[in-house]
């Protein structure tokens, strides 16, 4: 190991969310350099790699990645969509596996706690931070007013619906799905969860209350982080004043 690199970290659990992402948990003797971390914030990762033997080939180059656990959670967990060679090994990782961590980096969310009234806006795997968000405001029992939107393909691709589902009866939050490839009435929507066929638009927006001074949070696919500005302007949303995750490595 070199020198002033932390000890390892290692794999303790690798649960499947759906059929293409995974969420990987993983912790170890040194913990108390991540205790500081704010919601949404995200971590780079070196794998080892081992040989049919099972001996060590090295650390993999390093990945950047969402810390979806809430701050306060002493596990840290990575919620991992398979997208390219390295993202496909995640499903296969064992308990015990070493990881190299560096963390927490990033500005994205590290205000939201500032404001009474908020909106989320995800593309897919792109809820990962808002997961994260929300996990700490039902720990501390936030009385925020937040609107989630998360646009997916199909219904099958909300892995964490149910759980987003428990939460609006816990916080006080309103979560609406809109699936581009299927039809809404395809999801069981009820309570504070609501349904969409097609895109997120600005229509969509103002129907469940995002006005001119909401704040507003956005992580998604760079073309569709495009998008949402010019539908958010649609809404009096100053598009400069909306927070975007960029994988910055700076800290608060």
């Amino acid at each position: 190991m070199p020198p002033n690199e932390p000890a390892p970290l290692e794999v303790v659990a690798v649960t499947p969310e759906n059929a293409d992402t995974t969420s990987l948990f993983f912790r170890g003797p040194d913990m108390e350099r991540f205790k500081d971390r704010k919601p949404g914030q995200f971590a780079s990762i070196r794998i080892m790699r081992y040989d049919e033997a099972g001996n060590e080939l090295g650390f993999s180059e390093p990945h950047p990645f969402t810390l979806s656990c809430a701050p306060h959670e002493d596990t840290l967990r990575m919620t991992i969509k398979a997208v390219g060679a390295f993202t496909k090994a995640i499903p296969a990782l064992k308990p015990g596996t070493k990881i190299q961590c560096s963390a927490p980096y990033g500005l994205f969310c590290t205000d939201i706690e500032a404001h009474s009234e908020v909106a989320l806006i995800a593309g897919g795997v792109g809820i990962t931070p808002f997961l994260s968000v929300l996990r700490h405001f039902r720990a501390v029992k936030s009385r925020a007013k937040v609107l989630l939107f998360w646009s997916n393909k199909t219904p099958a691709d909300a892995f964490a619906a149910e759980e987003l589902a428990a939460m609006t009866r816990e916080l006080d939050l309103t979560v609406v799905h809109a699936f581009s490839r299927a039809e809404a009435s395809g999801f069981a929507a009820s309570g504070r969860v609501f349904a969409e066929s097609g895109r997120i638009t600005g229509a969509m927006l103002r129907k469940y209350g995002v006005r001119a001074n909401t704040a507003v949070y956005l992580c998604g696919p760079p073309a569709m982080q495009e998008a949402m500005l010019a539908e958010l302007s649609a809404c009096g949303v100053e598009p400069g004043t909306v927070r975007k995750e960029a994988f910055s490595f700076k800290k608060p």
